[in-house]
């Protein structure tokens, strides 16, 4: 009996049962003396030269030849040093385990994810490595034959893109190729948007806070859009309306539409809907920037739901239509006045009011999902559709030295224009950012492929897998549902009003003001708070850097550190405290001290005046 793979395999059962399942080991009974032949990778087993096992696959080395564990040490290291506060690690395929298990005996607490496309190289490493070390560990999954999106998802979902540290030997995973280069790209696509979100954050962090502050009180007072949650009737289709050129085709529809199914409009398409004569039943709009008001403003929709946010530019709240209902906060402030008050029910951001807009959908339980103007390029060489406030603001720039068509040129063949393919298989212009959004909603319909059905309403926009394309009349065709839609208001509203019950003598109502109000009252004792502490922190630094003893500072130091870290306002700091990259570049122009003690006190001088700056920027929108 081969001791090693009786041992594994006993381990991997008991601590991944269902796993085990997926392969016919369901109890310790089921355990073969041997390893199974249909469970045997193609690998040439050899000696190292330091008596190790190591092995080639391909002709190939997987692992050195010489001294694999030193080798499988040093990978292990350099992985956790690669990634800044790294929580895990993922190993896009393993060899024989070596790393991994080097990984789990240097950094016990951290989260292991062991990817592999083809069990066969697992149960082949479990028949020759022990791998008791890995299997004891807390944090361990594993993840086998997997769909590279529940990989990302896995990742995500424990240490994060950001903390996640990614070890991939190009040997070890050459059996499986167009699996693990899939998995890459699309971690680095998700690293990516992690990366313009966080830069988008800090770029417009002065804008939402401005607005957040300006808008609090709608926070106090209007519903969520958690009142329409999963309240779709399964044979309701929503029709999601976006600004590309394709729309023009869909508008002359648009009335027969709206009787068949719920239309929800972008901010860039609404003008385009009410020149058709058509008022939608929701607009999104969820970008604080002043040109976002600028797609509505002026406009009026009487019989709309608007959907935003907290941190919407202030004019948005004027908007003239049925109702403005708020989702979720995508922005710091927002977000720690609801986790106070309550969610208005979250959204998961895209980085586009359209990818808003479809899970939004998906928020209220729609099964069928139909994409109108969701071009996600240039199709026909137009940029926009007609009349939209992108289009007319080139012409109003234009002049007679710089026609409209040389402005709308230079979208088209700027330095970042690319080809793809629309569903037709035909060549169409996009850019890197369009194509973001386009995996995004690629991801989606995958994530929610056995619940919901997307479709594209143009086979001339850019093709999004895991989108089909549906012709216009097979829509049209189809019976009229009004009444149904009726229904689905009423039963919306009817939930709004049955929340506002009697509580202990105040209505709901009533209730959330008084959390509200104390919440606000709570936040702003703490940024007063965090402002004295703070300014306790830089005298104790200045003292430190000027003492000849200045370790006699460390401790008061570290109290200041510890009292920020641990009191009854710490989610405050988060709010205010300087973001990593901000303190990446303010530290790199640092004069170099000698004396290590000094040079963490100028470290804390400098994060605790970036403290007190960001309060100061709080304190002065909130007043």
């Amino acid at each position: 009996m081969n001791s090693i793979w009786n041992k594994n395999l006993l381990l991997f059962m008991r601590r991944f049962p269902d796993l085990a399942r997926m392969f016919s080991l369901n109890s310790e009974s089921d355990i073969p003396e041997d390893i199974p032949g249909h469970l045997i990778a193609p690998l040439e087993i050899l000696p190292s030269k330091q008596g190790i096992l190591t092995a080639k696959d391909s002709g190939k080395l997987l692992h050195s030849l010489y001294n694999p564990i030193r080798e499988a040490e040093q990978a292990a290291r350099s992985a956790k040093s690669s990634i800044t506060d790294c929580y895990g690690c993922a190993f896009f395929s393993f060899g024989l385990g070596y790393a991994a298990l080097s990984y789990a005996a240097l950094f016990p607490n951290d989260t292991l994810i062991l990817v592999e496309n083809d069990p066969r190289y697992f149960f082949t490493a479990l028949s020759l490595v022990d791998w008791s070390p890995i299997f004891s560990i807390k944090n361990c999954i594993i993840a086998l034959g997997t769909g590279v999106d529940s990989v990302v998802s896995l990742i995500e979902n424990t240490g994060g893109i950001k903390h996640t540290a990614l070890l991939e030997n190009p040997a070890q995973s050459a059996h499986s190729a167009d699996y693990f280069s899939a998995l890459r790209s699309l971690i680095e696509r998700n690293r990516r948007k992690v990366e313009i979100n966080a830069s988008t954050l800090e770029k417009f962090s002065t804008l939402w806070l401005k607005n957040t502050c300006k808008n609090l009180k709608y926070l106090k007072y209007l519903d969520g859009i958690s009142i329409f949650q999963d309240s779709c009737p399964p044979f309701l289709p929503v029709v999601i309306l976006a600004a590309g050129p394709t729309l023009e085709g869909i508008l002359p529809h648009l009335a027969q539409i709206k009787k068949r199914a719920i239309l929800v409009a972008v901010d860039t398409a609404l003008r385009a809907c009410l020149r058709s004569g058509v008022e939608p039943d929701f607009v999104v709009l969820a970008d604080p920037q002043y040109y976002a008001y600028r797609h509505i403003a002026g406009l009026s929709s009487p019989s709309s739901i608007l959907i935003t946010e907290s941190a919407a530019y202030p004019a948005v709240y004027r908007f003239k239509c049925k109702k403005i209902v708020l989702c979720a906060s995508l922005f710091p402030l927002g977000q720690y006045i609801e986790s106070k008050i309550g969610s208005k029910g979250a959204l998961v951001a895209g980085g586009s009011v359209s990818t808003t807009a479809w899970d939004f959908a998906r928020f209220i339980g729609a099964k069928e999902i139909f994409c109108a103007g969701l071009d996600l390029g240039y199709p026909h060489f137009q940029t926009h559709i007609r009349g939209s406030t992108f289009e007319e603001n080139i012409h109003t720039k234009s002049g007679r030295l710089s026609p409209a068509e040389e402005l709308g040129s230079s979208l088209l063949f700027g330095a970042d224009i690319q080809k793809a393919s629309d569903y037709k298989g035909e060549r169409i212009l996009t850019d890197s950012k369009m194509k973001m959004f386009a995996w995004w909603f690629e991801s989606k319909a995958e994530e929610f492929k056995d619940s919901i059905k997307s479709y594209s309403l143009s086979e001339n926009s850019l093709k999004i897998p895991n989108f089909s394309v549906k012709n216009i009349g097979e829509l049209l065709a189809r019976p009229e549902l009004s009444s149904q839609k009726e229904e689905f208001f009423k039963k919306c509203d009817a939930r709004r009003i049955g929340s506002d019950h009697d509580c202990g003598g105040k209505t709901s109502e009533s209730a959330k003001a008084e959390i509200f109000d104390a919440a606000l009252e709570n936040l702003k004792a703490g940024l007063e708070e965090l402002y004295s502490t703070a300014k306790k922190g830089i005298r104790l630094a200045e003292q430190g850097l000027l003492s000849q003893n200045p370790g006699a500072f460390l401790t008061d130091l570290s109290k200041i550190d510890s009292q920020i870290l641990h009191s009854e306002y710490k989610e405050i700091a988060s709010l205010v405290f300087p973001t990593e990259k901000k303190l990446a570049a303010l530290f790199e122009n640092l004069t170099p001290m000698r004396d290590e003690i000094k040079a963490s006190f100028q470290k804390s001088k400098i994060i605790y005046k970036e403290l007190m700056n960001g309060i100061t920027l709080y304190q002065a929108h909130l007043t």
